[in-house]
């Protein structure tokens, strides 16, 4: 904080209007800091002041490198279409036998756009078979709470990924033959 001098700092404070609040340097707290200082004593309030301006110094990242994360964030998936669930075989009441694990069917569309899924249980993890129903090669990423793995296509749009972790999942379609839009699925639990 530098050197303080509390002969001097104390003639300052005695300069200010009354309520102000000042720091330990004898500068009137920011009107953007006095929100959080309002609730608080004067010395406090100059602590806090001054420990704001310290930490600020010391290790603020510029305001447009914080916006601009910001921004970028806002846009990683901004050019993909939203895919919504149409149909999931769950919700269509199918009985299966105990012990029995069905492949569970899920239907994504956007436009004219569909992606089919079925989702088979593999021991812990389960197994994705697709097919994009306007078929054309597409690269497929898979996004999980866990990170992501990408698949290509094949001509007729059908791609298959194993080893997913049990847990929400959402699809990343691009379509490598063309510039239209990437469609992004809805995030679904498997």
């Amino acid at each position: 904080m530098g050197d303080v001098d509390p002969r001097r700092d104390a003639d300052a404070i005695g300069q200010h209007g009354p309520g102000e609040v000042v720091g330990l340097r004898g500068a009137p707290v920011e009107d953007s800091d006095r929100s959080a200082a309002s609730d608080l004593d004067p010395d406090s309030a100059a602590l806090l002041a001054d420990l704001t301006a310290a930490i600020g110094d010391l290790d603020a990242a510029p305001p447009a490198l914080v916006q601009a994360a910001k921004d970028s964030w806002a846009w990683r998936t901004i050019d993909a279409e939203l895919a919504a669930l149409v149909s999931d075989s769950v919700d269509s009441g199918a009985v299966t036998r105990a012990g029995d694990e069905a492949p569970r069917t899920l239907t994504f569309a956007a436009g004219s756009t569909a992606v089919v899924l079925e989702v088979s249980a593999v021991g812990r993890t389960r197994r994705l078979l697709g097919q994009i129903v306007r078929p054309r090669r597409t690269q497929v990423e898979v996004r999980t709470a866990r990170g992501s793995q990408s698949v290509t296509t094949d001509e007729l749009g059908r791609f298959r990924v194993d080893g997913i972790p049990s847990g929400p999942v959402s699809l990343i379609c691009r379509f490598l033959d063309s510039a239209g839009r990437a469609i992004a699925t809805s995030w679904v639990a498997v």
